[in-house]
């Protein structure tokens, strides 16, 4: 579990030794096989397969590449987003590249609201459904003069149904160069794919024409809903900074505007010495329609303070 382990630390999760303790390595599901009354094992490679693609065949020194990691997942069972909620843990993913050449966070596309009763509280979770793809931008700097680019890659899941099961593999994804005095030359197949799944990528909040405040510990989000009647908040990963209450988060829709308040437990000494945020992504209609907006926005611990989506703090209204 290193690579799993690595990602949660980083996004400052918190998992029990509940938790932990569901997955010891080695674990396997059983399912019966045809023709036969015996259990066959299921291990979570057996749930998951792995294919990688990039948008090149061929590339250029000084140009920015994006590297898809397509995931296709046993129906019935699914992956998680990169804050999980609840329950689960996300993908574990590394990416080693040669000096020089810059490896990009991995872009998670809009994920699915899994919601389950446990006992009088209800259990929350992100994550996907039957695909996945995670796209990762690289930048090969001019100066790299290698007949290809050699990336090698460590992938860690955390496949679920009623029980959770870990899969693994080591991949190398090898682009050689475009020849003397050529272009590079475009991956069609990786292109198409890449594409589809850009469309399903959250906009950043002024794109989207929407507007982010922090007023108090309560976030403030509100902009153009347009047709849409559904409007849903869900957090990300920001260490030091929750909801202070069940999520989602539904937005008061009036008309073609739409406004979310999203009171915070804003916990300075949880911020694992990371900046204060308030962040996550609106959720627009249907998961079959995939439309959502990222929002990220600095928390003051300064009483009275202001903030916005723009970075800068303004003093607070009189």
């Amino acid at each position: 579990m290193t690579f799993l382990l690595q990602n949660i630390r980083a996004s400052g999760v918190i998992m029990g030794l509940a938790l932990l303790a569901m997955v010891p390595s080695g674990l396997h599901a059983q399912e019966s096989s045809p023709g036969s009354d015996e259990p066959a094992l299921l291990t979570g490679n057996d749930l998951v397969t792995v294919s990688l693609h990039a948008d090149v065949a061929r590339f250029q020194p000084g140009q920015r590449i994006t590297l898809a990691v397509k995931y296709e997942i046993r129906p019935g069972w699914h992956l998680y987003w990169k804050n999980p909620g609840d329950n689960g843990m996300p993908p574990g993913l590394s990416v080693r590249v040669p000096p020089g050449v810059v490896v990009g966070a991995p872009l998670y596309p809009r994920p699915m609201i899994f919601q389950k009763s446990q006992g009088e509280s209800i259990q929350t979770s992100f994550g996907y459904e039957r695909s996945l793809c995670l796209l990762v931008p690289i930048a090969i700097p001019e100066t790299f003069d290698a007949e290809s680019l050699d990336l090698s890659i460590e992938l860690e899941w955390f496949v679920c149904k009623d029980i959770c099961l870990i899969g693994s593999e080591r991949r190398v994804l090898s682009i050689p160069a475009a020849l003397p005095q050529r272009p590079p030359t475009m991956d069609p197949v990786g292109l198409r794919l890449i594409r589809t799944w850009q469309g399903r990528m959250p906009l950043p909040a002024a794109r989207a024409r929407i507007s982010a405040t922090l007023r108090g510990d309560t976030l403030v989000v509100s902009g153009p809903a347009g047709r849409v009647r559904d409007v849903r908040f869900i957090p990300d990963l920001t260490p030091g900074v929750t909801p202070a209450v069940q999520i989602p988060v539904s937005a008061v829709v009036d008309g073609s505007k739409f406004t979310l308040e999203v009171p915070l437990d804003i916990r300075p000494q949880d911020a694992l010495g990371q900046p204060l945020r308030a962040a996550g992504l609106v959720l627009m209609g249907s998961y079959a329609r995939p439309r959502a907006i990222s929002v990220d926005v600095p928390v003051s611990i300064t009483s009275g303070d202001v903030s916005d989506s723009s970075g800068v703090e303004t003093p607070p209204t009189q």
